[in-house]
């Protein structure tokens, strides 16, 4: 099972989470291959610059129709998903892939997942022992059970 992890990684906190799920995919004895594009950065071209961009976006956009399931870390600042781990989850779910989010804050209080994400997906966990011995090819579905939304503010 050939697996793109799709995860923020721009502060601290981020970055150790997007280790611990790296190494739990490669424990994983029923993941194959796992594309992080944290480890595809393209040091050799200018960050930013149009033909970084172009790459990056490629690449990232080549590897999503490449995997079999996509691995999308939800966290990111407050009740905020990072845009880009959205999209990717909006383009696998586009290309039939199988989808799995996962999430160590609490969705109730800290980072409750939107319905579009929440409905969207195969698999929700919160454990990497979870993730460890999830069995990529029989591919049970784990559904959030529960859904927690902000209110919808009403027109005056």
């Amino acid at each position: 099972m050939k697996i793109y992890l799709g995860s923020p990684f721009f502060d601290q906190e981020q970055l150790h989470r997007v280790k611990r799920v790296e190494k739990a995919l490669e424990e994983n004895s029923t993941v194959t291959e796992v594309f992080s594009p944290r480890l595809q950065q393209v040091d050799h071209l200018e960050h930013g610059s149009d033909e970084w961009r172009e790459t990056v976006y490629n690449n990232d956009i080549k590897h999503v129709e490449w995997c079999d399931a996509i691995v999308a870390v939800h966290d990111y600042e407050g009740k905020h998903v990072d845009p880009g781990t959205a999209f990717e989850i909006g383009y696998a779910k586009a290309k039939g892939k199988f989808i799995v989010l996962y999430q160590e804050k609490d969705p109730e209080h800290e980072a409750p997942v939107n319905l579009m994400l929440s409905d969207s997906l195969d698999v929700y966990l919160q454990d990497l022992d979870d993730l460890k011995q999830y069995d990529f090819n029989e591919r049970k579905p784990i559904r959030l059970e529960k859904y927690f939304f902000d209110e919808v503010a009403e027109e005056e």
